[in-house]
């Protein structure tokens, strides 16, 4: 195989999901691209380190130093989404349904797991809120074994602060049946229905 494909390839599977033969598909569509579409997608990869990429506030991606739904005036500040990802948060960007702002970790608490999440960032910001009280964090991180723990933690160290806490409802997904769902799926159901 060409050398320059190869080298395309061996970069691509270093993206996260992102295997051989669907590296060897990019790389492919990538050459049929003009000269002009992969000189914009090149200077696109070297320049993202060039100036902020992320929030200083809710490490959302912005281009500068809010991203934004944190400088923008019509949300509500009082409501704070934890998110673990980027995507999560955009994903409840479109369902249009919440006008508060976010935080997105960055991950979640592992075992073994070297990566630091942005926890210290998000008890500083929720500390230095004008009246805690009034506000409320919902934590929003996926009910895995992994979210779900950091989910505890971030609740327990919270809640000597008095603010209001919830979680996303969790229970049986539009168009499923009772008859397949698995007994935690239903145990959540039941005890957060409306």
């Amino acid at each position: 195989m060409n050398t320059k494909i190869t080298k395309l390839i061996q970069h691509l599977t270093r993206l996260p999901g992102i295997g051989p033969r669907q590296a060897t598909r990019l790389a492919l569509a990538m050459a049929d691209w003009d000269n002009d579409e992969l000189r914009e997608f090149g200077d696109a990869v070297s320049n993202i380190k060039n100036g902020p990429l992320f929030c200083g506030q809710c490490f959302n991606f912005a281009d500068g130093e809010l991203c934004s739904i944190c400088s923008s005036s019509k949300r509500d500040r009082t409501r704070i989404a934890v998110v673990e990802k980027i995507t999560d948060l955009r994903s409840m960007e479109k369902t249009g349904a919440y006008d508060g702002v976010y935080h997105v970790l960055g991950g979640v608490l592992q075992p073994g797991n070297k990566e630091k999440i942005k926890t210290e960032e998000l008890f500083q910001r929720v500390a230095s809120l004008p009246n805690p009280s009034l506000a409320e964090i919902i934590i929003a991180t996926n009910p895995n074994t992994y979210g779900e723990t950091t989910a505890l933690y971030i609740r327990e160290k919270l809640a000597p602060l008095g603010i209001r806490i919830t979680r996303l409802a969790q229970g049986l997904s539009t168009g499923s049946s009772i008859e397949y769902s698995d007994e935690t799926t239903l145990a959540h159901a039941l005890k957060h229905r409306r």
